[in-house]
Protein backbone atom coordinates (compact mmCIF):
# COMPACT_ATOMS: atom_id res chain seq x y z
CA UNK A 1 0.00 0.00 0.00
CA UNK A 2 0.85 3.63 -0.32
CA UNK A 3 -0.34 6.34 2.07
CA UNK A 4 1.11 10.60 1.34
CA UNK A 5 0.22 13.06 3.36
CA UNK A 6 1.37 16.84 1.94
CA UNK A 7 0.50 20.05 3.65
CA UNK A 8 2.38 22.62 5.59
CA UNK A 9 1.20 21.74 8.54
CA UNK A 10 0.90 17.51 9.53
CA UNK A 11 -0.30 16.16 12.68
CA UNK A 12 -0.94 12.65 13.42
CA UNK A 13 -2.89 12.56 16.75
CA UNK A 14 -2.27 10.19 19.27
CA UNK A 15 -5.28 8.02 18.13
CA UNK A 16 -4.16 7.97 14.45
CA UNK A 17 -3.01 4.93 13.06
CA UNK A 18 -0.97 4.85 9.22
CA UNK A 19 -0.93 1.14 8.39
CA UNK A 20 0.51 -0.03 4.76
CA UNK A 21 1.75 -3.53 6.06
CA UNK A 22 1.46 -6.38 3.73
CA UNK A 23 1.95 -9.95 3.90
CA UNK A 24 5.51 -10.21 1.72
CA UNK A 25 6.09 -6.57 1.98
CA UNK A 26 5.98 -3.42 3.53
CA UNK A 27 3.97 -0.71 2.09
CA UNK A 28 5.16 3.18 1.87
CA UNK A 29 3.99 5.97 4.35
CA UNK A 30 5.62 9.34 3.28
CA UNK A 31 4.46 12.30 5.78
CA UNK A 32 5.61 15.73 4.41
CA UNK A 33 8.07 14.94 2.00
CA UNK A 34 9.72 11.52 0.23
CA UNK A 35 12.90 9.92 1.72
CA UNK A 36 15.50 12.84 2.12
CA UNK A 37 13.39 15.27 0.18
CA UNK A 38 13.76 13.93 -3.28
CA UNK A 39 10.86 13.44 -5.60
CA UNK A 40 7.47 16.06 -6.40
CA UNK A 41 6.28 16.11 -2.89
CA UNK A 42 5.61 19.36 -1.06
CA UNK A 43 7.71 19.72 1.60
CA UNK A 44 6.18 20.66 4.78
CA UNK A 45 7.02 23.10 7.26
CA UNK A 46 5.81 21.44 10.50
CA UNK A 47 4.99 17.56 11.30
CA UNK A 48 4.37 16.03 14.43
CA UNK A 49 3.73 12.36 15.13
CA UNK A 50 2.16 12.66 18.58
CA UNK A 51 2.85 9.70 21.16
CA UNK A 52 0.50 6.95 21.25
CA UNK A 53 0.28 7.31 17.20
CA UNK A 54 1.51 4.48 15.15
CA UNK A 55 2.89 3.90 11.53
CA UNK A 56 3.44 0.57 10.33
CA UNK A 57 5.18 -0.49 6.95
CA UNK A 58 6.04 -4.15 8.24
CA UNK A 59 5.82 -7.41 6.27
CA UNK A 60 4.20 -9.55 8.28
CA UNK A 61 5.06 -12.93 6.76
CA UNK A 62 8.08 -13.34 4.41
CA UNK A 63 9.08 -10.00 2.88
CA UNK A 64 11.01 -6.69 3.09
CA UNK A 65 10.02 -3.86 5.40
CA UNK A 66 8.91 -0.77 3.79
CA UNK A 67 9.39 2.81 3.90
CA UNK A 68 8.25 5.38 6.38
CA UNK A 69 9.16 8.92 5.93
CA UNK A 70 8.06 11.68 8.76
CA UNK A 71 10.05 14.83 6.53
CA UNK A 72 9.70 18.34 6.99
CA UNK A 73 12.06 21.10 4.68
CA UNK A 74 15.55 20.86 6.10
CA UNK A 75 16.19 24.20 4.43
CA UNK A 76 13.64 26.48 6.17
CA UNK A 77 14.87 27.64 9.83
CA UNK A 78 11.29 26.96 11.11
CA UNK A 79 10.59 24.17 9.90
CA UNK A 80 10.11 21.01 13.00
CA UNK A 81 9.93 17.59 12.73
CA UNK A 82 8.33 16.09 16.34
CA UNK A 83 8.01 12.11 16.65
CA UNK A 84 7.10 10.75 19.71
CA UNK A 85 5.23 8.11 18.78
CA UNK A 86 5.90 4.53 17.15
CA UNK A 87 7.43 3.55 13.87
CA UNK A 88 7.60 -0.10 12.45
CA UNK A 89 9.40 -1.41 9.01
CA UNK A 90 10.11 -4.85 10.73
CA UNK A 91 11.16 -7.62 7.88
CA UNK A 92 8.79 -10.64 8.03
CA UNK A 93 8.48 -13.03 11.06
CA UNK A 94 9.28 -16.18 8.20
CA UNK A 95 11.85 -14.39 6.70
CA UNK A 96 13.07 -11.00 4.89
CA UNK A 97 15.09 -7.59 6.04
CA UNK A 98 13.94 -4.81 8.03
CA UNK A 99 12.72 -1.09 5.66
CA UNK A 100 13.76 2.09 6.08
CA UNK A 101 12.66 4.78 8.56
CA UNK A 102 13.15 8.26 8.13
CA UNK A 103 12.69 11.59 10.71
CA UNK A 104 14.09 14.58 9.33
CA UNK A 105 13.75 18.35 9.75
CA UNK A 106 15.46 21.83 10.60
CA UNK A 107 14.73 21.13 14.08
CA UNK A 108 14.32 17.31 14.89
CA UNK A 109 12.51 16.34 18.57
CA UNK A 110 12.65 12.87 18.90
CA UNK A 111 12.18 12.58 22.45
CA UNK A 112 10.73 9.28 23.60
CA UNK A 113 10.11 8.09 19.89
CA UNK A 114 9.92 4.54 19.42
CA UNK A 115 9.88 2.03 16.67
CA UNK A 116 12.22 -0.84 14.97
CA UNK A 117 13.31 -1.61 11.41
CA UNK A 118 14.37 -4.71 12.27
CA UNK A 119 14.57 -8.51 11.26
CA UNK A 120 13.64 -11.84 13.21
CA UNK A 121 15.22 -13.38 10.20
CA UNK A 122 17.21 -11.08 8.09
CA UNK A 123 19.43 -7.91 7.77
CA UNK A 124 18.37 -5.42 9.93
CA UNK A 125 17.26 -2.14 8.14
CA UNK A 126 18.25 1.60 9.07
CA UNK A 127 16.72 4.16 10.33
CA UNK A 128 18.04 7.85 9.38
CA UNK A 129 17.66 11.13 11.74
CA UNK A 130 18.52 13.72 9.37
CA UNK A 131 18.96 17.35 10.71
CA UNK A 132 20.88 20.29 10.53
CA UNK A 133 23.13 20.91 14.50
CA UNK A 134 21.92 17.64 16.59
CA UNK A 135 23.52 16.98 19.95
CA UNK A 136 23.07 13.20 21.57
CA UNK A 137 22.21 13.54 25.17
CA UNK A 138 20.67 11.59 27.94
CA UNK A 139 17.67 13.88 28.69
CA UNK A 140 16.44 16.86 27.39
CA UNK A 141 18.24 19.40 28.25
CA UNK A 142 17.02 22.73 26.09
CA UNK A 143 13.43 22.92 27.28
CA UNK A 144 10.20 23.62 25.75
CA UNK A 145 6.83 23.00 25.92
CA UNK A 146 3.91 20.41 25.15
CA UNK A 147 1.06 21.68 22.90
CA UNK A 148 -2.00 18.87 21.79
CA UNK A 149 0.42 16.19 22.55
CA UNK A 150 3.69 17.67 20.63
CA UNK A 151 7.06 18.76 22.19
CA UNK A 152 8.67 21.75 20.59
CA UNK A 153 12.09 22.40 22.06
CA UNK A 154 13.64 25.71 22.65
CA UNK A 155 16.97 26.09 21.13
CA UNK A 156 17.48 26.13 17.81
CA UNK A 157 19.41 22.96 17.55
CA UNK A 158 17.84 18.95 17.36
CA UNK A 159 18.30 16.92 20.02
CA UNK A 160 18.56 12.80 20.21
CA UNK A 161 18.54 10.96 23.36
CA UNK A 162 21.26 8.02 23.83
CA UNK A 163 18.58 5.83 25.20
CA UNK A 164 16.56 5.94 21.86
CA UNK A 165 19.30 5.24 19.94
CA UNK A 166 20.86 2.10 22.07
CA UNK A 167 17.20 0.79 22.41
CA UNK A 168 17.09 0.94 18.62
CA UNK A 169 20.18 -0.89 18.07
CA UNK A 170 19.60 -3.08 20.82
CA UNK A 171 16.46 -4.46 18.79
CA UNK A 172 18.34 -5.12 15.39
CA UNK A 173 18.32 -1.59 13.45
CA UNK A 174 20.78 0.28 12.05
CA UNK A 175 21.09 4.06 13.02
CA UNK A 176 22.57 6.67 10.97
CA UNK A 177 22.49 10.16 11.88
CA UNK A 178 23.18 12.61 9.21
CA UNK A 179 23.38 16.73 9.30
CA UNK A 180 23.44 19.50 6.68
CA UNK A 181 24.77 22.67 6.81
CA UNK A 182 23.29 26.04 6.40
CA UNK A 183 22.89 29.83 8.16
CA UNK A 184 23.55 30.30 11.53
CA UNK A 185 24.30 25.92 11.86
CA UNK A 186 27.54 24.36 10.61
CA UNK A 187 25.74 21.03 10.63
CA UNK A 188 27.71 19.47 13.31
CA UNK A 189 27.00 16.34 15.50
CA UNK A 190 28.00 16.69 19.13
CA UNK A 191 28.07 13.34 21.49
CA UNK A 192 26.85 14.34 24.57
CA UNK A 193 26.04 11.18 25.95
CA UNK A 194 27.45 8.07 25.44
CA UNK A 195 25.83 4.88 23.10
CA UNK A 196 26.29 1.50 24.02
CA UNK A 197 24.84 -1.61 22.42
CA UNK A 198 24.01 -3.81 25.46
CA UNK A 199 21.82 -6.53 23.40
CA UNK A 200 20.35 -8.94 20.89
CA UNK A 201 22.20 -10.88 18.98
CA UNK A 202 21.96 -8.98 15.78
CA UNK A 203 25.31 -7.13 14.36
CA UNK A 204 23.94 -3.46 13.84
CA UNK A 205 25.67 -0.46 12.75
CA UNK A 206 25.86 3.51 14.45
CA UNK A 207 26.59 5.94 11.48
CA UNK A 208 27.13 9.18 12.50
CA UNK A 209 27.94 11.44 9.51
CA UNK A 210 28.51 15.49 9.93
CA UNK A 211 28.19 18.04 7.48
CA UNK A 212 31.47 19.69 9.38
CA UNK A 213 32.82 18.12 12.31
CA UNK A 214 31.60 15.23 14.94
CA UNK A 215 32.67 16.71 18.81
CA UNK A 216 32.78 14.10 21.57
Amino acid sequence: GRIVLEGDEITIESSGKLDATGATGGGTVLVGGDWQGSGPLQQARTVSLAEGALIDVSATQSGTGGKAVLWSDVGNAASLTSAHGTILALGGALGGDGGQIETSGHRLDTQGVRGSAGAAKGQGGVWLFDPYDVAIVSSSASGGSFTGGTWTPSANSSQVLNSDIQTLLNGGTNVTITTGGAGTQAGDITLAAGITKTAGASATTLTLKADRSVVM
